[in-house]
């Protein structure tokens, strides 16, 4: 679970971390050929000389067919790498004018965009919500919505909206802009937080900051079950579980929702600054945990781990931690065939691409330059 970059009322949730990107345009590139490059095995010179377990993103370079296309959000116009042609195309069908923020939603083996304007005086409807598929770099309208969250099945979205200024509802849309459920009434002081198979998990209250509103599951009746956490606590969820932490440094907690048993976990990083984003395998067991801090003084420095949830057990991926990735431009992502995918951008290597499979023993890197950068959360599906 993740906050989003994109709030407006209630807020746009896509179960994303928050963290607002630069505002740009899509501008013109070089050749593939030098545009994409191998990033190099030996590591830049450190400047934790007395900490050599902190250095520099460092791995083996990606080598052969990737097969992996990038859909990076980017403000106001998002866009599609092919990291093996090296070619950057520009997703076409989204509004351009004025100063806009743009969040990336993967839905199944497609994604929805939310493009929101930047504007005090802005009244709902809010910010506008497309469809995308994996073999189009056209978006097509889906609607206005103050909140997004895909359907369980990755077929569709739920969009809640206002009705009025004071009524809001909740619709289940296609991606191609079709209905699938019809609208129903509910309040507009409801945060959704995601859809799980015993049904959606949200997060309500009176305060003024949504992410401290309690959180509860609503079933398929209709009826409501408290959790016990505020959202802000909550970092992931699959199938019947989810992972929370009460910031900062306290244990993260794996709770099943159907038992209501709960196992503290041990904080596996050196780095002690907090969680970061989250990823769930396509498997539904393993979730990715991004996890950030100092490394040095006036060092940041980034880590991740691999936590299996049926064994409740950690797994360091290789390479990390490293001090030079900036949490706040770290997005990641699973693709079918359970690669993790990092998109990050580092003081010595620039933009980079990390791909790793459960079981290898290095990170496969490729350095990449992006049209208007600002990679962070909400910003990365992988095609």
């Amino acid at each position: 679970m993740r906050r989003t970059r994109v709030e407006a009322g209630v807020g746009v949730v896509v179960v994303v971390a928050l963290v607002a990107l630069a505002a740009g345009s899509f501008q013109r590139h070089e050749e593939p050929s030098a545009q994409v490059r191998a990033l190099s095995r030996t590591p830049a010179p450190s400047t934790i000389a007395d900490r050599p377990e902190f250095r520099p993103l460092a791995g083996l370079p990606i080598t052969g067919r990737t097969r992996l296309r990038l859909l990076v959000a980017s403000d106001p116009r998002p866009f599609v790498v092919d990291l093996d042609q090296g070619s950057v195309q520009p997703v076409t069908g989204l509004p351009t004018d004025g100063e806009r923020v743009v969040s990336v939603l993967a839905v199944g083996e497609h994604a929805v965009l939310v493009s929101e304007p930047m504007c005090s005086s802005c009244r709902p409807p809010g910010p506008e919500v497309y469809g995308i598929w994996r073999t189009s770099t056209s978006a097509v309208r889906l609607g206005s919505a103050q909140q997004v969250v895909a359907a369980r099945d990755g077929r569709a979205v739920w969009l809640l909206g206002h009705q009025t200024t004071t009524a809001c509802t909740l619709r289940q849309i296609r991606l191609d802009g079709r209905p699938r459920r019809p609208a129903r009434p509910v309040s507009c002081t409801t945060k959704l937080l995601g859809e799980l198979p015993g049904g959606m998990l949200v997060a309500s209250g009176r305060s003024e900051d949504p992410w401290e509103w309690p959180t509860s599951l609503v079933d398929h009746h209709g009826h409501r079950t408290r959790l016990g956490f505020p959202a802000a606590d909550l970092l992931a969820a699959t199938g019947e579980l989810v992972l929370t932490s009460a910031e900062p440094l306290s244990p993260l907690t794996l709770t099943n929702l159907h038992s209501r048993v709960s196992w503290r976990l041990s904080w596996p990083s050196r780095l002690r600054g907090g969680t970061h984003i989250t990823a769930v395998h396509p498997n539904g067991r393993d979730i990715a945990v991004g996890f950030h801090g100092l490394a040095a003084p006036g060092q940041a420095g980034y880590d991740l781990w691999l936590l299996n949830t049926a064994t409740r057990r950690w797994q360091h991926l290789p390479d990390l931690p490293a001090a030079d990735i900036a949490a706040k431009a770290t997005d990641m992502a699973w693709t079918g065939d359970g690669r993790l995918v990092v998109l990050t951008q580092t003081a010595t290597g620039g933009q980079v691409v990390a791909v790793w499979r459960p079981g290898q023993p290095r990170l496969a890197l490729r350095q990449i330059k992006l049209p208007t950068p600002s990679p962070g959360t909400d910003t990365l599906a992988i095609w």
